[in-house]
């Protein structure tokens, strides 16, 4: 039996056992939106759900930064586990946050404004019924980098912020994060000679995923980059990676694992065999045999978080993920 053979078999396969999970969500809530962060003329959004739970007591929270290179993206990106983790009772925000197509600026404004945006919900924890000890902090690709960032970047503030409010996060979920922006990390060790004209260029089309920053990592990378910045206080993180990634090297999230473990901290590293970047965002349409690999990684990165959470006890029971989708 030949390759092509066994690959079609085994999506039939996930597709007979997806059938029973279109990605759709059983129940649509509202989507409460109010002004976070206003710098440079610019007001930035938060768009949240409340947490679902009989109980009055404060509850856990989830902070979502949406991917796209620092230079674009939505609060959308998330959207769909914000809807599901405020089913699980949890409150679940979806922060915007400045790129360089909307605002011109550069990744440390992004920082700035994750950074930025934990401590407006600590600092506003009794409006949203929410306990300021138990937040997440969660992103993917560029947002992963922001996320982390959260919780080990701690020169990278925004003057206006009340800096005795300390943005780091009880835990860290982390989806293919560009976190090691070193010289041997994002854009490896071999892109050198290329590195700086891409970021001169001002071209639409980097030779390089995101070119136009690498020098600003190249010579900032000991504070911009979280795996440089790994300390004892680090929170617990999970991190989720496709093997098949053509963006970030896999082996840093092994390496950003091993630091982790060297301080004594929790990191649980979970990588999907032929995934590549950006597998987690699943499927708007239908499952079908087409995309129901895709639609797997949807669902199985958010079991994982979920399970993880539970772990933390951050969430009181299991659940499994597939009851909250139609």
């Amino acid at each position: 039996m030949n390759y092509n053979t066994l690959l079609k078999l085994s999506l039939l396969f996930i597709f007979s056992q997806s059938t029973l999970w279109p990605q759709s969500a059983i129940m649509q809530k509202p989507l409460n939106v109010m002004d976070y962060k206003i710098v440079d003329n610019d007001t930035l959004k938060v768009h949240w759900y409340a947490a679902d739970t009989k109980l009055n007591n404060p509850t856990g929270a989830i902070a979502f930064f949406f991917g796209g290179g620092w230079r674009g993206g939505s609060y959308t990106h998330f959207k769909r586990q914000a809807l599901y983790f405020s089913q699980r009772g949890l409150a679940t925000f979806l922060f915007d946050y400045r790129v360089e197509t909307r605002q011109n600026t550069s990744p440390v404004a992004c920082i700035k404004d994750a950074r930025s945006a934990l401590r407006f919900l600590k600092k506003n924890h009794l409006k949203f019924n929410i306990d300021p000890e138990k937040i997440i902090s969660s992103g993917g690709s560029a947002g992963g980098h922001i996320a982390a960032g959260t919780g080990t970047l701690q020169l990278i503030n925004e003057s206006t912020d009340d800096l005795s409010i300390d943005p780091t996060p009880f835990a860290m979920v982390l989806f293919n994060p560009v976190f090691d922006n070193g010289p041997n990390g994002y854009h490896g060790s071999g892109s050198k000679e290329l590195i700086e004209e891409d970021f001169h260029c001002y071209c639409k089309s980097y030779t390089l995923p995101n070119g136009k920053w690498a020098t600003l990592f190249k010579s900032r990378y000991l504070e911009l980059s979280p795996f440089h910045n790994i300390t004892a206080l680090t929170p617990p993180t999970l991190i989720m990676f496709g093997d098949d990634d053509h963006l970030v090297p896999v082996e840093t999230a092994y390496e950003f694992q091993t630091k982790m473990k060297d301080k004594g901290n929790r990191c649980q590293v979970l990588i999907y065999k032929g995934a590549k970047h950006g597998f987690f965002n699943g499927v708007e349409s239908k499952v079908n045999e087409e995309n129901a690999s895709q639609a797997k990684y949807f669902y199985d990165t958010l079991q994982a978080s979920d399970d993880f959470l539970v772990d933390l006890k951050l969430l009181e029971s299991s659940a499994d993920v597939k009851d909250y989708f139609e």
